[in-house]
C-alpha cells in the first residue's frame, strides 16, 4: 500500500470519527496522536532529549504532508464530480497539479530525511519509517474493525 493511500485511508478513518460528534471526534483524535507519539517513541527507542528535538520537526513535516495530501484529495475529488463538465484543459491542469504536488511531498519527505538524520541516528531513521508503516496498517485494521460493526 503505498504511503498517500494509508494517509488517505487516516483521513477517512478521522472523518468517520466526526460522526460521532464534535466533543467525541477532538477526544479521539488526541488519543489517536496520543498512541502515535507513544507508539513512535517506543519504537524508534527516543530518549526525552531526542524526543524534544525530533516531535516539534515531524509535527511539522506530518503537518505539511497533511496538507499536501488534503490538496490532493480536493483535486481528485473535484475531477471525479466534475469530470463530465471539466474541458481538457481543466482536466489536464487539474492532473498537472496533482503530479505536482506529488513532487513537492517527495521534496518534503527529502529535505525532513535530512532534517532527521540530523536529530536521530541511522538506525533510528530507519526505525522511524518502520514506525510510520506499522502505525498506518494498525490505523486501517481499525478502520476494517469499524466498517465491520457498522454492516
Amino acid at each position: 500500500m503505498t504511503r498517500p493511500t494509508a494517509i488517505l485511508l487516516l483521513f477517512l478513518f478521522i472523518h468517520t470519527l466526526s460522526a460521532q460528534g464534535d466533543r467525541k471526534k477532538d477526544a479521539r483524535i488526541e488519543q489517536l496522536k496520543a498512541q502515535k507519539v507513544a507508539f513512535f517513541t517506543e519504537k524508534i527507542g527516543l530518549s526525552s532529549a531526542d524526543a524534544q528535538h525530533f516531535w516539534p520537526v515531524y509535527n511539522e513535516f506530518f503537518a505539511q504532508k497533511d496538507s499536501l495530501n488534503h490538496l490532493r484529495w480536493e483535486i481528485r475529488k473535484n475531477l471525479q464530480d466534475n469530470l463530465q463538465q471539466l474541458s481538457q484543459s481543466e482536466k489536464t491542469k487539474l492532473m498537472n497539479q496533482q503530479i505536482d504536488i506529488k513532487w513537492q511531498e517527495a521534496e518534503l519527505d527529502r529535505h525532513y530525511h535530512q532534517k532527521f538524520m540530523e536529530i536521530l541516528s541511522i538506525d533510528q531513521v530507519i526505525k522511524l519509517y518502520e514506525a510510520e508503516h506499522e502505525f498506518k496498517m494498525r490505523i486501517i485494521r481499525q478502520i476494517r474493525e469499524i466498517k465491520a460493526e457498522a454492516n
